[in-house]
């Protein structure tokens, strides 16, 4: 497998083989003949190099690996959160969540924004957001980047936009009279707790599979993953309804 993944990339010599991998002529030269005679590899001058039909196994086989390797790095977490609340389109694209790494909240600040969520939000310069949980850090912490000029997009559902208008009325209303900002509510159910995308990186927080929530965020800087956070935001956004005032 290492020498497939390897050739995808240009042919290759024998040394240059050996070199990568690190192996002895003896035992690269077993490995390769056995993929010549199957027809996944091609010796042509001098070069060893991937056959046509290497080509697209190897390409099929990439994605794969890509998913194992997000599945292995938070296994913990994908086995006990709420994978299938994410929609089907994107589930299928979760090879492109590369290198998260969960965030959670000091002891001191339970019930805030996890320090490296929030200091990563006041550097951005456009926000996406999709929530179906209510956090009483959001709105006045939304309510300040947005007085500095950040451009804020926000979908939540219907209940927690209720909420809003019921306890934070004054945050609402002062919130939505800016022109940088933009509200949707979501009439159906959203499913996963929240997802943030800005330009420089996603996070998203899932339910347990047990309904709960607790106070984190799966964080990735890959551009990958904004790009899939950005989709996702648009899947959201095509079943959305504008807020146009209180």
């Amino acid at each position: 497998m290492d020498l497939l993944l390897l050739l995808i990339e240009r042919p290759m010599d024998i040394e240059d083989i050996k070199d990568k991998l690190n192996v002895t002529t003896s035992a690269m030269m077993t490995q390769i003949k056995v993929l010549i005679d199957q027809g996944l590899i091609v010796y042509d001058y001098e070069c060893y190099k991937l056959s046509h039909f290497g080509e697209v196994i190897v390409r099929k086989i990439i994605p794969l690996l890509n998913t194992l390797k997000v599945y292995s790095d938070n296994m913990e977490y994908w086995e006990s959160h709420k994978f299938g609340s994410i929609p089907s389109s994107l589930q299928d694209r979760v090879e492109e969540l590369e290198e998260c790494e969960l965030i959670e909240p000091d002891l001191n600040r339970m019930y805030e924004l996890p320090l490296k969520l929030e200091k990563n939000l006041e550097n951005a310069e456009r926000i996406w957001e999709v929530s179906s949980y209510f956090s009483p850090a959001y709105p006045f912490k939304y309510l300040e980047l947005a007085r500095k000029g950040v451009n804020i997009s926000l979908i939540v559902s219907e209940p927690v936009f209720e909420r809003l208008k019921t306890e934070y009325g004054s945050v609402l209303e002062e919130y939505m009279a800016l022109k940088n900002v933009e509200i949707y509510t979501y009439k159906d159910t959203i499913g996963l707790a929240s997802c943030i995308v800005t330009e420089k990186f996603l996070s998203f927080s899932l339910f347990f599979k047990n309904g709960i929530y607790h106070n984190h965020a799966m964080m990735s800087f890959k551009e990958r993953s904004i790009s899939w956070g950005k989709d996702l935001f648009s899947y959201f956004r095509s079943g959305s309804v504008v807020v146009e005032q209180m």
